[in-house]
């Protein structure tokens, strides 16, 4: 079983409702609805190991936010290995830090989200401006990268939802063209 299958079978179970043994009660019990806390994180993400492939993809996130400037895609890792790190950061906080770890978390000053922080990714990072009425994209590729995120704090310390997702410090690695840039 992978760690994501075993983290949604975690996050089932929690949301399933829990009656003890001497429950005879007939009222159906409504289930809790478990968000994806991945959900966010993946309009961020593509698997793949080809940078052009990444920067075609953060370019076409321009269409769903045509009000943002600058779009991010981390690429080059497996989905359940980021999934994994982010999860057992929050994990590690729990159980007082762990150091020498890819990934770390925090609970802002309120308790209410949780920033994390994950290293060693490779992403692409998009910038859209305008010219002259037509849109035009700069797209520039990092290794060893930094990514902040916020996620919800969910019930006991647990990972809730993604809600925002920074890139940090990166080693610039080359400016990537896209074949097909769109012109909305």
């Amino acid at each position: 079983m992978d760690a994501t299958s075993l983290l949604e079978l975690l996050l089932l179970s929690r949301a399933a409702p829990q009656r003890s043994a001497g429950d005879s009660s007939a009222h159906p019990t409504q289930e809790r609805r478990v968000a994806n806390e991945f959900e966010f994180l993946d309009k961020h993400y593509d698997s793949t190991d080809i940078a052009e492939v990444a920067a075609q993809a953060a370019v076409e996130r321009f269409g769903y936010y045509p009000n943002a400037r600058t779009s991010t895609v981390i690429f080059g890792i497996p989905w359940d290995k980021l999934t994994a790190l982010i999860a057992q950061a929050v994990s590690n906080y729990g159980n007082g830090g762990v150091y020498n770890a890819q990934a770390y978390a925090t609970l802002t000053s309120d308790g209410l989200q949780w920033q994390i922080v994950v290293t060693g990714l490779r992403f692409v990072n998009a910038t859209r401006t305008m010219s002259g009425g037509r849109p035009e994209y700069e797209i520039d590729e990092y290794s060893n990268g930094t990514v902040f995120l916020n996620a919800e704090m969910g019930d006991a310390l647990q990972l809730g939802e993604i809600v925002h997702l920074d890139t940090g410090i990166g080693t610039w690695k080359k400016r990537v063209e896209v074949k097909n840039p769109p012109s909305y």
